[in-house]
């Protein structure tokens, strides 16, 4: 059986996606991040009932630093893994692809004749864009009795006040 330069592509396209995924999952505490996309949903919500409600200047801007706040500590926590991320896939990239391929090799997918580098990075994209959904699926499940989740961000969900 010969295995094509399309077939090698593929399966470091996937090795590297997995990785990438695994990666983030580890250093990036996942709880913590839908803690936090949860808060800032809530506080802008807050902020814009504020806005509607005329409410004091100062109040406004209070809100606006609590959410400038909870904004700076979700970025750091996805940078984090970009500092392991974005080096392995330099290397891969202008490394590693480069040795086991010529740089004229051009690789035809369906009708489409495109080079390596172009067919690797959007294979690339796919396949983490769908790893990223199956597993914000399985995140969703695994907290749905945390939170609730909208359209775009979760919240907590509200516990019942007794009146």
């Amino acid at each position: 059986m010969i295995i094509t330069n399309l077939e090698i592509i593929v399966a470091i396209a996937i090795v590297y996606a997995g990785l990438v995924i695994l990666v983030q999952r580890r250093l990036g505490n996942v709880d913590k991040m839908y803690e936090i996309r949860a808060r800032m949903s809530s506080s802008q919500k807050h902020l814009m009932q504020l806005i509607k409600d005329n409410a004091p200047k100062e109040t406004i801007s209070e809100k606006q630093r609590e959410l400038m706040g909870i904004s700076t500590e979700s970025m750091k926590l996805q940078f984090k893994p970009m500092l392991v991320v974005l080096p392995m896939f330099l290397l891969l990239y202008y490394v590693i692809l480069p040795m086991k391929f010529n740089m004229g090799l051009n690789v035809t997918v369906l009708t489409y004749t495109v080079s390596y580098h172009f067919f690797f990075v959007a294979l690339l994209f796919v396949v983490g864009l769908l790893f990223s959904i199956l597993f914000s699926v399985y995140d969703r499940r695994r907290l749905k009795g945390k939170y609730k989740f909208g359209l775009m961000q979760p919240s907590f969900i509200e516990e019942p006040t007794d009146t």
